[in-house]
């Protein structure tokens, strides 16, 4: 938690592991018990960040398919610190393999995963019609992700809340954009 505030205020090069360690008050040397490089503690970010998304994805509950979806995009664009790590794991994994390889290979496929496997279970029950679920999984983290760079570079999305966002994003999802 305290990596993660740290990263994503200042940043992967600008963020030291002395105000990490600060910030989870516990001495450096502690820190380096867990994480032999700030590289490996970045990963270890990403990978708490995929566990923490699935597991939203996993958890989210509505009494329709509209209230379980617009909750969903909700959650997911409720998280201001969670849209500052999007943009830095992006923005590491163009600079440094490692971080690419982890974020892409592991932090995101996981999370498409999770969304797949939650979105083959609504096909399976009826609950959503069938379509395919790698496509619509990528669709639903593509928007999310759409959303948090908006919202990072300062775009005004002209909604009051998350809330909304979410609501009018599933609205469009459901009933497209036709009249």
């Amino acid at each position: 938690e305290a990596a993660a505030h740290v990263f994503s205020h200042k940043g992967y090069e600008k963020a030291t592991t002395k105000e990490i360690a600060e910030a989870a008050d516990v001495s450096e040397g502690t820190l380096f018990n867990y994480f032999a490089t700030k590289r490996e503690l970045l990963i270890g970010v990403a990978k708490a960040y995929a566990d923490e998304v699935a597991a939203d994805i996993d958890s989210v509950q509505g009494e329709t398919f509209e209230d379980m979806l617009a909750q969903l995009m909700a959650n997911r664009f409720r998280r201001g610190q969670e849209r500052r790590l999007f943009m830095l794991f992006l923005y590491e994994s163009r600079l440094n393999a490692d971080v690419h390889e982890y974020y892409v290979q592991e932090a995101l496929h996981r999370i498409i995963a999770a969304t797949e496997q939650r979105l083959t279970a609504l096909i399976q029950t009826g609950v959503m019609r069938p379509v395919d679920p790698a496509i619509a999984a990528r669709m639903m983290s593509a928007t999310i992700m759409g959303f948090a760079a908006l919202f990072e570079l300062g775009v005004s999305i002209g909604t009051s809340s998350p809330e909304k966002l979410g609501a009018d994003v599933t609205d469009i999802y459901l009933n497209g954009l036709r009249n």
